[in-house]
């Protein structure tokens, strides 16, 4: 036991680490997840591609409507698509040989969160966007179908004026937010939601930083802005997984 908490809080660090052991001790007694917590970062859009052109050939990008039967095969149930494309975020999916191996969803606008009650709006407006929904079935995990999907949302989102793409990670899911790092991404905010029933209760690193609602139509609105900087990432490869 304390071997494991060491453990894992080694691997968390202290905040993020204790969360996940609440999280796992509270999901062992109700059979559910009552707390979430999210690292927010925000990734530059290159200027180049981040593979070279002779790299991935055998995959194809397509960008997926509402009721390709590709969202299925990736298991993204019809009400989320219906919740994701109602708020004008586009969908691009991987192929190889035919078959739908993966897909990332780019969102210009604000988004409305579907896993807690909240809105997102990345800042600067027609600067900075959100991205959510980055998946690769587990046995293409590893490989160079991440790259493709990352060149074909960053070459959308570079031809609507976007510098920063913005998104949220559970910090259980620490693969994932490895590689966002290492496509440049920084870390600006923390947000933990304590959800029962009607009830949430957010604590947010940034503003309002605060927000207790008791009814499903109270939500917050969480700013959250890109850095001034933008640096132009051209060299990731292989390492993405």
């Amino acid at each position: 036991m304390v071997r494991t908490l060491v453990s894992r809080l080694r691997e968390f660090g202290l905040a993020d680490g204790l969360f996940y052991l609440c999280d796992r001790a509270l999901l062992r007694l109700t059979g559910r997840h009552l707390l979430f917590r999210y690292a927010f970062v925000a990734q530059p859009v290159p200027r180049q591609p981040l593979l070279p052109a002779h790299r991935g050939r055998n995959l194809e990008i397509r960008k997926l409507e509402s009721g390709d039967p590709a969202l299925g095969a990736l298991d993204v149930e019809e009400c989320v698509a219906r919740h994701r494309f109602g708020q004008g975020a586009v969908c691009f999916g991987v192929f190889k040989a035919g078959r739908p191996i993966g897909c990332i969803w780019p969102c210009l606008g604000p988004f409305e969160e579907d896993e807690v009650r909240c809105r997102y709006e990345p800042e600067p407006a027609g600067k900075a966007s959100w991205d959510l929904g980055v998946y690769l079935l587990p046995e293409e995990r590893g490989g160079i179908a991440l790259a493709r999907l990352w060149d074909a949302a960053n070459a959308y989102l570079a031809s609507h004026g976007i510098a920063w793409t913005l998104s949220r990670i559970s910090v259980a899911n620490q693969r994932s937010l490895i590689a966002h790092l290492r496509l440049g991404a920084r870390r600006i905010a923390t947000a933990t939601y304590l959800v029962l029933g009607r009830f949430q209760l957010m604590v947010a690193s940034t503003p309002p930083g605060f927000h207790c609602a008791f009814s499903p139509t109270n939500r917050p609105t969480l700013r959250l802005h890109a850095p001034e900087d933008n640096p132009s990432i051209t060299g990731t490869r292989a390492t993405l997984s």
